[in-house]
């Protein structure tokens, strides 16, 4: 050819037409060379799997299609055998580019190709897989819509006796499939079962690739059951499935996929007809399928988690904890084998927080939560919004949160839960079969937000105040939305479906919680039907049974509460008695159906007045204790109720011994793994219960018990707070490794648990808070694990645990301690004495509701009164009404609580005797140290306290107890005085005029070369904290700010900020004596939480101060200076005058001498200047 170019004359046409030949002859050369060696790298990547050489063969067909010119003959082809390659590595890399260019070059390959072409139906037809490929994992409608398309062009060019056709109507019948799936549009189905079942019709017996229609036609008929729930299609799928599986020999490479696939038919099968052997049958083949897959391939993870979602199931059915962790297990490999970038992975990962989630609901371990919570949340953010499961995702992620939320009662967990569940139901359209479900969920938690608002209101620490008739507008208006569709749902479904008894329990409990909102009469009618029906569906074996008795009962005695029907009460017990019959110890639910059955049974007593309820309660109750996986607040409740009965109806001994299992609990109760602000909430009601107690075992004269169970109950708190702080040096000395561990978790659950609570108002802030919440509970269990571990060593059996009476008494060293324990049906006084044991003294005359009666006069009195704030007192008109108030107040104090107590105390000193009073309930907010008769005609009838003793207040016995044993201070050392002054600051506005001369009185009497004053710009919170572990004697003249949610948040307001309790506990503070807090109601305490102290001074003996001078409530402001200026005379002498110097006096008797000199100042009835001021400690 070159010898013939080179004798044609140049220019010449014949020339030009030479040299053309010649360049596609090496053209084509060139192209042959590409497909050779493409070739050659496919056929090694078949034999070694180097996917090195598979990319460099894909590198040399994209050249070769680069070099081929579009009109060639071979373009089109050569296109198509790019896109399968694009396609097959798509499939096992999951990179999305890859789909992409499949599409765009077969896209390119039919374009090339006219319709008559013999290949232009396959191509047609890959192009199709490709677009299902891609819908599989971006789930765009649109791609599902251009696979039919194609796939029906496909099969119209092919002739029904072309031997692909089959294939091609599979590939549209599976087209048809995943739209069905998406849309939910019968006629999808519908064409899937036609255009499969011609498939299978024109594939003769014998032919390869019959089990693969078969198995096509089988899930066909599989998707219309779940669409239409008609049992000849379910029927259907499995018998085509088995067909399939029948005619695959074992060592087929598609075996374990159709054994995977006939599992899920008699999955399915199961769950329409609860029938065992289905799920027996679905277990076996679906292991059969495991087994048979290598471990590297591709089927591997969906067939593990088919395996683990149907043991969940039978769990589901038959309870038994071998299956819920072999599902775990199972569905755990799935997610593990499955990457982040995998259409399926979010399905796995749902799976395993389902299977977490229902593990939690029967052992209640709350790891088991936190692990649904963060595997659904990961499955959410694997979605995209667009995505058909994302709000099957959502809606799980939301039951996980509502679910904890009914565990732990944190706001921010029924608050999120709303708004995962809102967002599932707007992804969700009307028609749709879940909407129903969805709707169910979120009409539950607005009705459980509601609930949190009207028993706790809405002032969790960062959080707004919400409309309570938005909250109640919105639970009543999901209700009825979830009430309509579950309606829809329950008439569609056939009563022998497995779901039916389901929805028929959701529909009855929507229908009550709609009674709640709304009380129709009718609602709570239809209620109990739909509850009776789900029950009598439900087979006893089935796992669910026991909690659809439970709704079952609840709705009867909702009925009965409502029309006091006798009738009511007996089925609620009836039901009752076979949910806890039918449930097995162990279960998380069992002592909530226990508790609820006692409920019943006392119910019933009130009617009848038959001893057996009570006995029968009082079984329940106790059995309800003991099934130590329940909810601590469940059981904790059973035990009160066991106690309360075993008080009224049965004898004191078995009171005591309930009351010991009440008080075992409360660490539970109020858990060191949630927030400070989350465990006052559970307070109020520990309380009641520990005055009833000590009442209970003061009536068996157990004084020592009453004493060790009063000190238990109070300040839990800051005891839990202060125990994250304990020395451990003697634990340092035998274990110091574990001494070392526990101060290291110590220290971390003391950071995590006072640190202040996230304002959660984004997704960011939800995780970082989720993420806090869990290590927070991690910590704690770690902490209660190392306990355990020291409590069984030698010698450390009561290490941390609540003390004892004997070592207890020490507290009353310095003078007698006076616990006064008010209850509701009397009061007693404990008499703690330095030289005898326990002196009981009756107040028969006062009780619980007395006292809190007393304790509303007065705040009222005093509100009335225009006490606000040291400011306003100077423009105050009169104090009449106070006056008034006090006065009787304090004489009634007097009258029936301290001259009772006096009486019986002899003093054998000259000096007046010093007083602890460690008051509880409502007496934490009375005056007692100036209780007395004041005013009388007769000045000879007056007497007041003062008289016989100096008043002091104490938190605990166990405060005292670690002030008492601080080395005395040598009583020549001039003491070191830190001054802290603001006027005023920009955040709390009110000015303290008074607050120069209060420091110059104080300044007058202590030696200026130990004493540091910082006022205004100076007392910035760094300086202050800087400062004060040099000084013995603090003194604040500034605002004080008690916060009630957290009060380890409360605070002194200095000059750029807050000086928090929280910051001052990180103080060491050895040589602390006494903290004067001349502010505002800094003794003033919280009414809902009377046993803990809630306040500023008791913060500060919590951090470290011994004596503490504060005030009940807020103080005129030039009295702030008169008392300084007698409590530092008293209390340091006369600096000027070595030689005037009287005997220095304690802390203590430094302030009644200055309040004895206010009284004469301002007058003795001017109880509204003089009787705030307190001192607190030793």
């Amino acid at each position: 050819m070159h010898q013939a170019i080179g004798l044609a004359p140049d220019s010449s046409d014949l020339k030009a037409s030479l040299v053309e030949v010649l360049s596609d002859i090496e053209s084509d050369k060139k192209l042959q060379e590409l497909n050779d060696s493409a070739a050659q790298l496919m056929e090694h990547f078949e034999q070694s799997r180097d996917w090195t050489a598979f990319n460099d063969a894909i590198q040399l067909m994209e050249e070769l299609n680069k070099l081929t010119p579009d009109g060639h003959t071979e373009k089109a082809k050569s296109l198509s055998i790019l896109g399968n390659a694009f396609s097959y590595r798509f499939e096992h890399l999951g990179k999305l580019e890859d789909i992409e260019n499949a599409i765009l070059v077969k896209r390119q390959a039919v374009d090339l190709t006219p319709d008559g072409n013999a290949d232009k139906a396959a191509w047609l037809n890959d192009i199709g897989k490709a677009f299902l490929s891609r819908f599989e994992h971006l789930g765009e409608l649109g791609d599902m819509e251009n696979a039919i398309l194609v796939n029906q062009q496909a099969v119209d060019l092919t002739p029904d006796d072309h031997p692909h056709k089959p294939v091609r109507l599979s590939s549209l019948g599976d087209a048809f499939v995943h739209q069905f799936g998406c849309l939910g549009k019968l006629e999808d189905i519908e064409n899937a079962i036609l255009v499969n079942k011609q498939a299978v019709d024109l594939t003769p017996d014998g032919h390869a690739h019959k089990a693969a229609r078969l198995n096509m036609l089988g899930n066909a008929f599989f998707h219309r059951f779940e669409r239409l729930g008609e049992h000849r299609d379910i029927e259907n799928a499995i018998l085509f499935n088995q067909q399939a599986v029948n005619l695959t020999p074992d060592g087929h490479a598609n075996k374990a996929a159709r054994l995977n696939n006939l599992g899920a038919t008699f999955f399915r099968q199961f769950e329409r007809l609860g029938d065992l052997k289905d799920i027996e049958n679905a277990i076996r083949v679906i292991r059969q399928a495991v087994d048979l897959t290598p471990d590297g391939h591709d089927d591997k993870a969906r067939q593990l988690g088919n395996l683990g979602n149907a043991l969940l199931r039978r769990f589901e059915h038959l309870g038994e904890l071998r299956d819920m962790g072999d599902a775990i297990l199972f569905n755990k490999q799935a997610v593990d084998l499955t990457p982040d970038s995998h259409a399926q992975k979010a399905t796995r990962l749902n799976n395993l927080g389902n299977a977490f989630f229902r593990r939690f609901e029967h052992l209640g371990e709350l790891g088991d939560i936190d692990n649904a919570i963060l595997l659904n949340q990961h499955a959410v953010d694997l979605t995209p919004n667009d995505h058909a499961e994302k709000a099957v995702w959502l809606n799980s992620l939301g039951n996980a949160l509502f679910r904890r939320y009914r565990r732990l009662g944190e706001l921010g967990d029924i608050k999120n839960a709303i708004c995962f569940h809102q967002q599932a139901v707007d992804l969700t359209p009307d028609g749709h079969a879940r909407k129903a479900a969805l709707l169910n969920n979120l009409g539950a938690d607005f009705v459980y937000r509601f609930e949190h608002f009207h028993e706790y209101g809405d002032m969790e620490e960062g959080e707004e105040s919400i409309d309570r008739n938005r909250l109640m507008e919105n639970a009543i208006l999901f209700n009825q939305q979830a009430i309509f569709f579950t309606q829809q749902a329950v008439n569609l479904t056939p009563d022998g479906h497995a779901d039916k008894a389901r929805l028929l329990s959701n529909l009855g409990n929507t229908l009550q919680g709609q009674f709640k909102l709304l009380g129709k009469p009718e609602d709570m009618e239809n209620a109990i039907c739909f509850n009776q029906r789900a029950v009598d569906l439900t087979p006893d074996v089935h796992a669910d049974k026991p909690e659809w008795l439970n709704s079952l009962g609840a709705a009867f005695k909702c009925r009965f509460e409502h029309l006091g029907e006798l009738r009511d009460v007996e089925n609620e017990i009836f039901v009752m008695q076979q949910a806890v019959n039918l449930t097995p110890d162990g279960h998380a639910n069992k002592a909530r159906q226990l508790k609820n059955l006692g409920d019943a049974l006392v119910r019933r007593f009130e009617c009848l007045h038959e001893h057996g309820d009570i006995m029968g309660a009082t079984v329940a109750y106790k059995q309800a204790t003991e099934n130590t996986s329940s909810h601590p607040v469940t059981r904790y409740d059973a035990a009160c109720r066991w106690a309360d009965l075993c008080s009224k109806h049965q004898s004191p001994s078995l009171a005591l011994d309930a009351y010991t299992v009440a008080m075992e609990m409360i660490p539970q109760v109020v858990w060191f793994g949630q927030k400070v602000h989350h465990r006052y909430k559970e307070l109020p009601k520990i309380g009641r219960t520990i005055n009833a107690a000590a009442a209970m075992a003061i009536s068996v004269k157990d004084l020592q018990r009453a004493v060790e169970w009063l000190e238990e109950g109070r300040s839990i708190v800051w005891k839990q707070i202060l125990q994250l702080r304990t020395p451990l040096d003697e634990l340092h000395q035998q274990y110091p490794d574990l001494a070392n561990d526990l101060s290291q978790v110590s220290l971390a659950l003391y950071d995590v648990g006072t640190s202040r609570s996230w304002n959660i108002d984004s997704e960011i802030k939800h995780k970082g808070a989720e993420e806090e919440a869990q290590f927070h509970r991690r910590l704690a269990a770690h902490y209660e694990q190392l306990l355990q571990q020291i409590r069984e060593l030698d010698g450390f059996g009561s290490f941390l645990r609540p003390k004892k009476f004997s070592e207890l008494a020490p507290a009353a060293r310095n003078g007698p301690v006076v616990i006064v324990n008010v209850h509701d049906s009397g009061c007693d006084a404990l008499v703690v004495c330095p030289s005898t044991n326990i002196i009981h003294v009756p107040l028969p005359m006062f009780s619980y509701g007395e006292a809190a009666k007393m304790h509303s006069v007065l705040i009222a009195s005093l509100r009335a009164g225009g006490v606000r704030d040291r400011e306003t007192f100077a423009n105050l008109i009169n104090y009449e009404v106070s006056t008034l108030v006090l006065k009787e107040i304090l004489g009634q104090l007097w009258v029936l609580i301290a001259h009772p107590i006096l009486s019986l105390y002899e003093n054998t000193h000259d000096s007046l005797p010093h007083i602890t009073w460690c008051a509880t309930g409502a007496f934490t907010f009375l005056p007692l140290h100036a209780a007395g008769i004041y005013g009388s005609d007769d000045p000879t009838k007056n007497v007041d306290i003062s008289d016989f003793a100096v008043s002091s207040y104490t938190t605990t016995l166990t405060a005292m107890l670690g002030s008492g044993s601080k080395p005395k201070q040598d009583p020549t050392k001039t003491p070191n005085v830190l001054i802290v002054s603001q006027l005023g600051t920009a955040e709390e506005g009110t000015l303290l005029p008074s607050v120069v001369k209060e420091v110059e009185v104080i300044q007058s009497y202590t030696s200026p070369d130990h004493t540091c004053h910082l006022t205004n710009e100076m007392a910035t919170v760094g300086a202050v904290w800087g400062e004060m572990s040099k000084y013995e004697i603090i003194h604040f003249a500034c605002h004080g700010i008690q916060d009630i949610k957290n009060p380890l948040n409360s605070a002194f307001a200095l000059y750029d900020g807050r000086l928090d309790l929280n910051t001052l506990m990180r103080l060491s503070l050895e040589n602390a004596e006494l903290a004067v807090l001349s502010a505002c109601e800094t003794a003033t305490g919280e009414e809902k939480l009377p046993e803990e102290a809630v306040h500023l001074a008791a913060g500060m003996l919590a951090i470290g101060y011994p004596s503490v001078i504060a005030t009940m409530w807020s103080i005129c402001d030039p009295d702030a200076p008169l008392i300084a200026d007698e409590v530092y005379a008293n209390l340091l002498g006369c600096r000027d005058n070595s030689e005037s110097q009287k005997a220095k006096l304690t802390p203590a008797y430094a302030l009644y001498e200055a309040v004895k000199h206010l009284r004469r100042e301002v007058g003795e009835m001017n109880f509204v200047r003089w009787v705030p001021f307190i001192h607190l400690g030793v």
